[in-house]
């Protein structure tokens, strides 16, 4: 079989030409770029195939006090009011995780251009595996933008740690994550639905939502074997001409309960550096009401303005699968010359994610999404076939209630697999020689699987409404 070039379909529209985001064939950019620059750009990544991320042996990794949580601050940021409006949240945590408690910041926090791995070694511990005894927790949160703590800085010290990061525009938006979270976790009353609720655009013009409808959507909504059935959870699929603007605002506005999980896929909106609506309208969801090619407008697309008054999101975690869904970087991770292309003026987390966690009447836990662009890589080979084994894992076990940063390792796994494969490739092209297709097609899956980035306290988890009963089976 030959191989597909469907895998690297990205789900993102850009905003002036209302066309997919593209990137050139493989073997254009091969010639531009040497063996040497790609494996120097692939630096940093876990280089073995080892499928165990987290602690040393013996500390359970639901339980706070042995496994520890902790705040991380950039060295050269005042952390008196964040901690201030953070305080809940703070006093819940430190109460569970006791001794294991930690707060990094001056002369502790990392320092500009320090890597994970370095910042780690200052205390005691390494990207080989996390020993919550050496003083560093393996919960942690980066507090603020990525311009004080870096995307990079994340996704390697989420290689062996459950990371996540709160960030918000304003001091307040802390204020009522953290109660918030707090409300959820102590109130008896606080429950989620246990439905997901499954939004797919599948618009007829375009191939990548039809084909995240046919290889995603529908065999995850439908049968025996959809999500979270053995669990005794529903999926509610919106999907094609139902995942129109108005109903994903309906989804957030259940006049009961909100679902214990959204899972949107959809396009992600880009905009140029210098478009004065990137701040706000970057990585916004595109949903069915758009039209066509060439005709987008802000009537097409769910952005941060578009969340209702009336959202009723308290517990719920909402799964993006767009581009820029979770933030944008500075510059393109997928440009591989030697200009980097640069696509913001700062990087930057996604509006609509952190809108979503700063609701002031009960906000969202926590938003699991795409740094950069997001491609079809993420679930199907580069054979075409569909692999939805890591989106299954990582929602099934958070429906089993375990905590968002623990539930994700499954996306370290894959980066750690596709990194072994990328180098032993590399290894193999020797004497000069330029990168082929296929390491161009690895280096891509394996940084697609790098950009998940969960936003929120990575140690949050579902509280679902009690499951229903099993039917008693009928006597013989």
């Amino acid at each position: 079989m030959n191989d597909s070039t469907e895998h690297f379909l990205a789900f993102g529209i850009h905003a002036d030409t209302g066309l997919p985001l593209t990137w050139d064939p493989p073997v254009s950019v091969s010639r531009q770029i040497s063996n040497e620059e790609l494996a120097k750009r692939a630096a940093g990544a876990p280089y073995s195939n080892n499928r165990h991320y987290g602690t040393t042996a013996g500390f359970d990794l639901e339980k706070l006090d042995e496994v520890g949580w902790g705040l991380v601050f950039a060295f050269d940021v005042d952390p008196a009011p964040y901690l201030e409006h953070l305080e809940p949240l703070l006093a819940l945590r430190k109460a569970q995780a006791g001794a294991r408690f930690r707060i990094f910041s001056g002369h502790e926090g990392p320092r500009p251009d320090e890597s994970a791995n370095n910042w780690l070694n200052r205390h005691g511990a390494s990207l080989g595996i996390m020993d919550p005894d050496q003083c560093v927790p393996f919960y942690l949160v980066l507090v603020g933008p990525p311009t004080q703590l870096s995307f990079e800085f994340q996704y390697s010290l989420d290689i062996i740690a459950g990371v996540g990061r709160l960030d918000f525009p304003t001091l307040e938006g802390y204020r009522h994550y953290a109660n918030s979270v707090v409300r959820h976790e102590q109130d008896e009353e606080c429950r989620t639905r246990r439905t997901i609720e499954l939004f797919a655009t599948c618009h007829d013009f375009d191939a990548a939502t039809q084909l995240f409808t046919e290889k995603v959507a529908r065999p995850l909504s439908e049968g025996p074997n959809a999500l979270g059935a053995k669990f005794g959870f529903t999926v509610s699929p919106s999907l094609g001409e139902q995942s129109t603007k108005a109903r994903l605002s309906s989804l957030l506005s259940h006049p009961t309960q909100a679902p214990s999980l959204l899972f949107t896929g959809t396009h992600g909106m880009a905009f140029n550096a210098d478009d004065p609506r990137q701040p706000e309208h970057q990585g916004a969801l595109v949903c069915q009401d758009w039209p066509g090619y060439g005709n987008l407008t802000a009537d097409h697309w769910f952005s941060a303005e578009d969340v209702p008054e009336d959202a009723n999101i308290h517990g719920m975690i909402h799964f993006f699968f767009a581009c820029y869904g979770a933030g944008t970087p500075e510059h393109d991770n997928y440009t591989f010359t030697e200009q980097r292309k640069r696509i913001a003026p700062a990087p930057a987390s996604a509006r609509l994610a952190q809108k979503l966690l700063s609701l002031p009447q009960g906000a969202a836990l926590a938003s699991l999404g795409h740094v950069d662009r997001a491609w079809a890589s993420s679930f199907l080979s580069k054979r075409g076939i569909a692999q939805t084994q890591a989106f299954r894992d990582v929602i099934h076990r958070l429906m089993l209630g375990q905590r968002i940063g623990h539930a994700t390792d499954q996306f370290n796994s894959q980066w750690g697999t596709l990194s072994t494969e990328l180098f032993t490739l590399l290894e193999k092209l020797s004497g000069g020689k330029q990168p082929t297709s296929e390491s161009m097609s690895l280096r891509i899956a394996r940084d697609d699987m790098r950009n998940y980035v969960v936003m929120g306290d990575p140690a949050v988890r579902l509280r679902m409404e009690p499951a229903p009963p099993k039917p008693t089976p009928h006597p013989q």
